[in-house]
């Protein structure tokens, strides 16, 4: 069985497990009235607990979304505040060159109070001239200043806002990463467990898997006939591969392989993957299923994989 870390593939991962591992109850549940009742009791408990296991891991990615989702929208919060803190920073320039223009302007032309405009005027009519001058000025500047302060007040706040959103999308992130360790975490002693399954289903005598022939909903034909390790392989992908469309065993043919009941057709379909999956994993079980030989992805098995069994 392959697993995938991938976030985006981990809502297939789970269904295909939860399906294995039903299949295997399946199969326990039926095994249970045989002899070796040690054995098949501990796949049972295993069974149980991987599927606990499954249930735990659907849970927490539920979680992840969630909060990948809030990590989302605290960083498009904090994107927003970034803009408007620019914002108001340049409208803070903006009044603040205003400001030092009219500080220049008093520091050069000297003091603007009406003493020393009366003192220092040519003519009447200078005077007056340079009163309401000075009046419209510090009007103006008084407006300036006001707008100034605002615009430094509102980038302060803006700021502070800034800086929470930033605080919030990293704690976003944070949660997203423990999340999706503890996801990781739970997919690992998930791959444990039904590993160990596995290999406990494959030290069962034949007799206990052939006894009750195979288990599942996957459609099957020809098993009438199969000798036991080919049985062995049937109930073994029943319980292991949901994604199975079908399995075939006894046919006519020129090869006496299916004939003879050793060989049995797994239909994947176009699903590439799945059957790459079951050839490298039956393959690697060789000495367990007497495999003797498989054929996938060569002429006319492109669509399902070929076993051949002792």
């Amino acid at each position: 069985m392959k697993f995938n870390l991938s976030l985006t593939a981990k809502s297939m991962v789970g269904k295909q497990l939860i399906g294995a591992i039903a299949g295997l109850t399946a199969l326990t549940q039926a095994w249970s009235g045989v002899a070796h009742a040690d054995p098949v009791q501990e796949l049972n408990d295993l069974s149980r607990q991987a599927q606990q296991l499954t249930e735990s891991m659907q849970s927490t990615k539920v979680d992840l979304d969630r909060k990948l989702q809030l990590q989302r929208e605290a960083d498009i919060k904090h994107a927003d505040d970034l803009a408007a803190l620019d914002a108001a920073r340049a409208q803070l320039a903006i009044r603040q060159g205003a400001v030092d223009k009219f500080i220049a302007a008093v520091y050069m032309g000297g003091r603007a109070d009406g003493l020393n405009a009366i003192l220092t005027a040519a003519s009447p009519k200078t005077l007056i001239d340079k009163l309401a001058f000075q009046r419209e000025m510090f009007t103006g500047m008084s407006d300036e200043l006001h707008s100034y302060r605002m615009a430094s007040q509102e980038a302060q706040t803006i700021e502070a806002a800034s800086a929470k959103s930033a605080a919030d999308a990293k704690a976003a992130a944070d949660e997203v990463a423990a999340a999706r360790a503890d996801l990781q975490h739970r997919q690992s002693e998930l791959r444990t467990r039904v590993a160990t399954v596995r290999a406990r289903y494959g030290m069962l005598p034949a007799a206990q898997l052939t006894a009750f022939g195979p288990v599942g909903s996957i459609p099957t034909v020809g098993m009438s006939g199969l000798v036991p390790n080919a049985m062995r392989v049937v109930a073994y992908v029943l319980a292991t591969y949901p994604g199975v469309q079908s399995i075939g065993g006894v046919r006519a043919d020129p090869i006496p392989d299916h004939p003879s009941g050793h060989a049995v057709d797994i239909m994947t379909g176009s699903n590439m993957a799945l059957g790459d999956a079951i050839n490298a994993d039956l393959q690697s079980q060789a000495g367990n299923f007497g495999v003797v030989y498989t054929m996938w992805r060569v002429a006319n098995h492109f669509n399902h994989v070929h076993v051949t069994v002792s």
